[in-house]
């Protein structure tokens, strides 16, 4: 198997990372795993002149630029780890930018002659951790935009773990964070 873990995290004592090493170890160990590290490696948000470029690549059949890696080592994966904490309502703006690197016509999705959606992704599952000091709420953002691009990709299963409510006073943090352990 071939894993993907899409790291989110920033902080270096990272609750969600923490969690997210923990699933590597428990469903991933001895496994090829490569970890895509949103803070080292600085995409830029899409701009006209970007998208110009990925239109014209996608007319000319030609992605192999490198600039498609990101999409390519999306798809190839089998199973897919993100990892992106919950912060004002959302999660962080790298994750989208990561992600929208990844939404590439003919990598991870693409249209048939008739115009019927192709799913392109290997993945058949697709597991989404994150952490939060107060209480998310289901379905929040970041599970509904991954539930679709989950279905345009092909990705069948995503599975989602969510600790919250680990800075509200008189909550222990260690038990939240133990019981979802258990259940990653």
């Amino acid at each position: 198997m071939k894993g993907l873990f899409v790291n989110a995290c920033v902080r270096e004592k990272s609750r969600t990372l923490e969690l997210c090493r923990e699933y590597v170890k428990k469903h991933w160990d001895g496994e090829e795993i490569s970890e895509f590290v949103l803070k080292e490696n600085a995409l830029e948000p899409f701009n006209a002149q970007m998208l110009q470029q990925r239109d014209a690549d996608i007319f000319a059949g030609d992605l192999t630029s490198v600039r498609y890696d990101c999409a390519r080592d999306f798809a190839d994966a089998d199973e897919i780890l993100i990892g992106a904490p919950f912060w004002d309502c959302s999660f962080p703006a790298m994750l989208k930018v990561y992600l929208e690197h990844v939404c590439v016509n003919g990598i991870t999705f693409g249209y048939g002659n008739d115009g019927t959606p192709l799913r392109l992704c290997k993945a058949k599952k697709l597991v989404y951790i994150t952490t939060a000091g107060g209480y998310i709420g289901s379905p929040n953002s970041l599970e509904l935009y991954l539930k679709e691009l989950c279905a345009m990709f092909g990705i069948q299963e995503l599975q989602i773990y969510k600790a919250e409510g680990l800075d509200i006073v008189g909550n222990d943090t260690e038990a939240i964070l133990e019981e979802t352990l258990k259940n990653l």
